[in-house]
């Protein structure tokens, strides 16, 4: 046996690829820690419109008025720079042709993403439903 001291040539491409490997991960920790906060924005609006929505399902029908009214719920103020409206309005003669009592419940969610390149993205949920006479809870 010989006492050589040194690096072996695979030695030397091991190291490259652990430093290559680490490089890549840190590089694209921002770019993942961005795409989270997004995922946790949209689905926070998400929830807030379908409970807005739950929320004039159990008024009766006949109680249910055309408005536009801004969001008052809690959870918003935990999306940056949010705001929110509920349209409830009669149903579109091009859609109900037949003269049908049909409300449409429009829920709207803006909010700004803050990303790691200083910009700010203007971000938007808007969930549509339609509640009618004898529907449910009438």
């Amino acid at each position: 046996m010989s006492n050589e001291k040194g690096i072996s040539l695979i030695e030397s491409l091991l190291v490259i690829v652990v430093i290559g490997a680490t490089v890549f991960l840190i590089a694209n920790l921002p770019n993942g820690l961005s795409l989270i906060s997004k995922s946790k924005h949209v689905d926070l609006a998400r929830e807030i419109a379908s409970k807005q929505i739950e929320d004039k399902r159990t008024i009766k029908f006949a109680n249910l008025v055309n408005d536009n009214s801004p969001i008052v719920d809690s959870r918003l103020n935990l999306l940056p720079n949010s705001s929110g409206t509920v349209v409830v309005a009669d149903c579109d003669s091009s859609v109900c042709t037949n003269g049908e009592h049909i409300k449409q419940i429009s829920v709207s969610i803006t909010w700004t993403d803050n990303n790691y390149s200083s910009s700010n993205k203007l971000q938007n949920i808007t969930l549509k439903t339609m509640i009618g006479e004898g529907g449910v809870n009438q």
